[in-house]
């Protein structure tokens, strides 16, 4: 696949000697001339102002590339023009390509707008971005002649943006599955060279925390979307653990994420697994609730009244024992039949379960016919008669939780 680069022409030649981060060097009077003796397989875009355009026929037309055109833009002395010139460069790129950028010259914004772009066109038409080249013209060697121009690639710096948006996906939604793609990136980045390095150099590498924590980042994403709240709960334990030295172990490619570390570690320090699963498990439902995750929480504010009621009645180790659960369901349902006056099939049946001792009984009860008439509702997709809508559901669930803050919590 050739690869296809987007550059701008500056409003003056300036031959330099223009040095790459490989070492190569080129001299050009436009970073664009050397950019195509850099890679001379391009198919180069060049975008020229009315100002510019003399220097595209000058110095460009005899540009040993595999392809090259001239694509007319305005100044971008306001809004209208910058947006113009963003859809210029986004029209010009193919979905899938491989694509330079030059970010060198440029009046006013341009530098900023194709950088911009540049991020833009990676989630837009999945473009494999190979560079971000800035010819740092103000920092060159006036000592000798020419000039010595140092060329900074800035690809890595595209990828903030990427951190944003997964800190963004994280803080919003819980998903942590672009965080830790872009650490699984980090760590490829300090993998050893396999033809040289050695195999405990290998081991080392493979056992740096980063992998891990990055993989445990992935299990937990999955467990909050089924609500695995034991899975979660240990998972979010390994993760506050291991993250601070995961950090560390890439050094300045940790750099990104740091600023989202310690709200990352808050985030899992709560809904990790403690001494009183009941507590974390009342965190993991503030924690879906506060990310409006209604269905989730729903979920599982039913399975942890359950969970109470059996430690109300000391049935603490049988919390995971699907017989003692079904016991207590069926004494709960009973309860709601008797307090409602039906007769449904719980009361035709013996009940081996007391409920007298438990504190504001009728209460929880209560809630108990609440929360099965919401996951009912939730699980059948509103396919009822008297179904709530979405903003009554949210409402009703969210006064549920309050209810059940107000049952205390065991030792």
């Amino acid at each position: 696949m050739k690869t296809k680069a987007i550059t701008f022409l500056g409003v003056r030649p300036q031959e330099t000697c223009y040095v790459f981060p490989d070492g190569r060097e080129h001299v050009a009077p436009f970073f664009g001339l050397a950019l195509a003796q850099h890679l001379p397989d391009l198919d180069l875009v060049v975008f020229t102002t009315e100002l510019t355009a003399q220097f595209y026929h000058q110095y460009f037309a005899s540009a040993q590339v595999a392809s090259i055109r001239a694509v007319s833009i305005p100044d971008g002395r306001d809004d209208d023009e910058l947006w113009r010139i963003f859809q210029n460069v986004v029209e010009v790129i193919e979905p899938n390509e491989a694509v330079v950028f030059d970010i060198t010259h440029g009046f006013r914004s341009l530098p900023f707008l194709s950088f911009l772009a540049a991020a833009y066109l990676r989630k837009v038409k999945a473009i494999q971005l190979k560079h971000v080249f800035f010819g740092n013209f103000e920092m060159r060697d006036q000592s000798v002649t020419p000039h010595r121009t140092p060329v900074l690639d800035l690809t890595n710096f595209v990828e903030l943006l990427d951190w944003m948006v997964g800190a963004d996906l994280f803080v919003r939604f819980g998903d942590a599955r672009d965080l830790a793609t872009l650490l699984h990136t980090q760590h490829n980045r300090v993998k050893p060279d396999p033809k040289t390095a050695s195999n405990d150099e290998m081991a080392a590498w493979n056992k740096l925390p980063i992998k891990a924590t990055a993989n445990n980042l992935t299990k937990v994403s999955k467990a909050l979307r089924v609500v695995r709240p034991a899975e979660v709960m240990e998972v979010s334990k390994q993760i506050y653990q291991q993250l601070p030295n995961a950090i560390s172990s890439v050094g300045s490619l940790a750099m990104p994420f740091e600023p989202l570390a310690k709200q990352v570690i808050n985030s899992f320090q709560k809904i990790a697994l403690g001494d009183n699963e009941l507590k974390a498990e009342w965190e993991l439902i503030s924690w879906y609730l506060e990310r409006d995750q209604i269905f989730q929480a729903v979920a599982l504010m039913r399975e942890w009244l359950v969970s109470w009621v059996m430690v109300q009645l000391g049935k603490d180790g049988e919390l995971l024992e699907k017989k003692e659960r079904q016991l207590v369901e069926q004494a709960l349902g009973a309860a709601v039949q008797a307090q409602s006056g039906g007769t449904g099939k719980e009361e035709k049946e013996e009940i081996h379960v007391n409920l007298n001792a438990i504190p504001s009984l009728k209460e929880v009860i209560d809630l108990y016919n609440q929360l099965g008439d919401l996951r009912n509702d939730l699980m059948h997709a509103g396919k009822r008669k008297h179904q709530l809508s979405a903003e009554k559901v949210e409402k009703h669930v969210k006064n549920v939780f309050d209810q059940l803050q107000k049952l205390p919590l065991p030792n």
